[in-house]
């Protein structure tokens, strides 16, 4: 079973139209009930082996986070969407009717009606226990598989394009062979060797950018002891979603972020005024504990490789860091022609820190906007549990907006973790901590990318730069020599010498997205040049070798949108 609760100020929903047969009799009147804890339902295959005893885990949970977030209230409503794994209709129902039962005794309980298309408005209370997920089965006697059993299992997943759009990631990664997903590790991504190409050079321009901006790179382990968490404030905000391991009767995480791990790294030798602003940088690898129903392709996974950077800085020098760092992910989305909006949010109703923390930091950040004359709208109350921060939202190609960059200024890590700096005064005193990134994680800002392009991304960045084209047999010497000629040169190019139709070999090269096909037939062979058709079908003939890979050198390297 998994559920996702939602406590709220409100939530309305109406009965629109029967979406099964055997849909339970209701009335088309909304319903509105206030100060609510929703929990969003769906019942599985495996629940349907004992609904009593699924019944009580979900009365049990529900009571448990009800109790966390002082609800009165309780609304059961049934939410296929969470899970692609339903259960039958009947099992669904009986265990819903079932937990009402049981919650009836404690609480005010609401179902909303079972098996209707619904419409619904809910508002969504801003503290940190309003967004809980969950996922909890019975226990039953392991089931035998045969090897055959275990391979259909494993199976990969396949694309239902049927919903997609056209320039939709997922649909452009699997015409470029750039990366797949499978049910042995739902929400973390298999790139192929040509996404990880995308991935790779957006990391070597990240470091080339943050080199020559005095970033220090570090890497931290995936792994770290339930301690360092319990201190840095997330078992205790953020536990839910961080997966948990045991390892010889010590307690660890798996790291949801990468911030206490460079802390560790501060800590290690004592700091002077001198060595501030201290800018540390981290390509790490996270995990956060998603619903499966609510993945999405690249842009809502549960493993995901961020760019991380934290900034060590006294409290003179925090606003003159916030600015350099607002222009440097400016540049960064310039070099991609994003376009993005601002929002900077602000502290929510569970945090950890005093309130003259928040203020001084909230105001930082506020200064520095007006100062950039930056247009931004405020995000009350949507900040993380430790400081308020600078989000940038880039669209996709469905217009809907996702956070890719941030800012967060934080006075209450460097509080609790007790990390200080020899000052001026040979005193030791508090630094102020920036987290920050700059593409948020690589894999939705790859799907952005894909998306925005329409897969057409610029020689630097594609996998597919040039595929060479034979037309005859006779051709296929001089498109071998052109061939290792490029490939010396480090271009990413492929030979297409088949023996198929021109017109079939030009057609997959474009829905690959190569910059440049060149064919070579008769012509080319006996003159030695090349013809060249660009990816927006312009077509150059008589082309010499040496001038092309000047061209496109130059292209690459300047890195041209």
């Amino acid at each position: 079973m998994k559920i996702l609760s939602l406590h709220s100020d409100y939530i309305k929903f109406q009965a629109k139209k029967k979406a099964i047969k055997d849909a339970e009799e209701t009335t088309d009147e909304e319903v509105c009930v206030r100060e609510a804890l929703v929990i969003l339902t769906a019942v599985e295959k495996p629940d349907e082996g004992n609904i009593e005893e699924i019944s009580r885990k979900l009365a049990e949970e529900t009571e448990k986070i009800a109790k966390q977030v002082d609800a009165k209230n309780i609304v059961l409503y049934p939410y296929a969407h969470l899970s692609s794994n339903l259960s039958s209709p009947k099992a669904a129902l009986d265990v819903l009717k079932t937990a009402e039962k049981l919650l009836s005794k404690k609480y005010k309980v609401t179902r909303a009606p079972f098996g209707y298309y619904k419409s619904f408005e809910l508002r969504c209370k801003g503290h940190p226990l309003s967004e809980l997920s969950r996922e909890f089965t019975v226990s039953s006697e392991a089931e035998t598989y045969d090897y055959h059993q275990l391979l259909k299992e494993i199976s990969k997943t396949k694309l239902d394009r049927s919903k997609l759009k056209e320039n939709d990631h997922r649909i452009i990664g699997k015409n470029m062979d750039l990366f797949s997903f499978s049910d042995v590790a739902p929400g973390m991504v298999f790139w192929h060797h040509k996404g990880l190409i995308i991935k790779n050079q957006l990391i070597e321009f990240w470091r080339e950018q943050h080199s020559r901006e005095g970033y220090l790179e570090i890497s931290t382990p995936i792994i770290l002891d339930k301690k360092l968490w319990q201190i840095s404030g997330h078992w205790e905000k953020y536990k839910e979603n961080i997966f948990l391991t045991d390892y010889e009767k010590r307690n660890f995480a798996v790291k949801p972020m990468n911030c206490p791990g460079g802390i560790l790294i501060y800590k290690l030798e004592p700091k002077s005024h001198k060595d501030l602003p201290l800018k540390v940088s981290e390509v790490g690898i996270v995990h956060r504990q998603e619903l499966s129903g609510v993945l999405g392709g690249l842009f809502r996974v549960i493993q995901f490789t961020q760019d991380d950077a934290h900034i060590y800085c006294t409290e003179p020098q925090l606003e003159g860091e916030v600015a350099k760092v607002l222009e440097l992910i400016d540049r960064f989305y310039r070099v991609f022609n994003f376009t993005y909006n601002i929002e900077l949010s602000t502290r929510p109703e569970k945090r950890i820190g005093t309130d003259k923390m928040w203020d001084k930091a909230e105001k930082a950040l506020e200064n520095v906007l007006k100062s950039k004359k930056a247009k931004y709208k405020i995000n009350k109350g949507d900040g993380a549990f430790y400081g308020p921060k600078i989000d940038f939202h880039i669209k996709d190609s469905l217009d809907r907006k996702w956070q890719l960059g941030t800012i967060q200024v934080d006075f209450s890590m460097p509080e609790r973790f007790d990390l200080t700096y020899d000052g001026e005064d040979s005193k030791k005193h508090r630094p102020v901590m920036i987290h920050r990134a700059i593409y948020g994680s690589f894999e939705r800002f790859i799907g952005i990318l894909l998306e925005n392009f329409s897969g057409k991304l610029p020689l630097w960045l594609n996998p597919n730069q040039i595929r060479i084209l034979t037309l005859n047999e006779d051709s296929k010497k001089f498109a071998s020599e052109i061939f290792e000629k490029l490939k010396n040169e480090n271009f990413r190019v492929e030979l297409d010498d088949r023996n198929e139709t021109i017109g079939k070999k030009v057609r997959e090269a474009q829905i690959s997205r190569f910059n440049y096909i060149i064919t070579i037939g008769d012509k080319e062979s006996a003159s030695r040049k090349l013809a060249i058709r660009t990816r927006d079908n312009k077509v150059m003939f008589d082309v010499k070798t040496e001038g092309f890979i000047d061209k496109i050198k130059k292209e690459q390297n300047d890195r041209r949108i």
